[in-house]
């Protein structure tokens, strides 16, 4: 666990894109053998559209919550100056905790600069320098916990409050 902040009920955080994918890929192993899963199913990220589409849950708003965000729905602007319990918030509709906050994520694509304009589904590069991350973290403010903002990184990046979400997905869905 290469986390600063540690406990059973922590986020993840501090590991880079590429040690977060080792780990999917030895947790559906794992899990195939054990026969929780089938065969044709796996422990992925998940795709940035995905990741926006579980953050929303069903919204148009700024927030899941709303067009404003408190400290009392999410971890962030430094206010505890750490990650927090997981499920410590208020989950979306949906029942997903801390998409807003605490660490931002790391998602499947690959990052590139979106048209202006509402999209549906968008499908990330084939290839690039940078891949996705979501969520905003602890210590980020209000704007960058927003469920549209987004940034990218480089696929060996192990960064304060960066952590990833898993993603149990088929083999035939869309991979990079």
């Amino acid at each position: 666990n290469p986390s600063q902040f540690k406990g059973d009920d922590l986020p993840v955080e501090k590991v880079s894109w590429s040690n977060a994918m080792g780990f999917c890929e030895k947790l559906t192993e794992l899990e195939r053998s054990a026969d929780r899963i089938p065969d044709d199913w796996k422990y992925t990220l998940p795709t940035e559209a995905q990741w926006e589409y579980a953050c929303r849950a069903g919204t148009t708003t700024v927030y899941a919550f709303g067009d404003k965000i408190t400290t009392k729905q999410a971890n962030f602007d430094k206010t505890l100056g750490k990650t927090t319990n997981i499920g410590k918030y208020p989950a979306n509709a949906w029942g997903f905790h801390d998409m807003h906050g605490n660490v931002r994520e790391w998602c499947l694509d690959w990052h590139k600069t979106f048209a202006k304009g509402s999209m549906r589904d968008p499908q990330g590069p084939a290839d690039g320098t940078k891949r996705v991350i979501r969520g905003g973290g602890w210590n980020n403010d209000g704007r960058d916990v927003r469920s549209a903002a987004r940034n990218g990184g480089t696929p060996g990046n192990r960064v304060l409050s960066l952590g990833f979400r898993l993603s149990l997905q088929t083999e035939t869905e869309r991979t990079k």
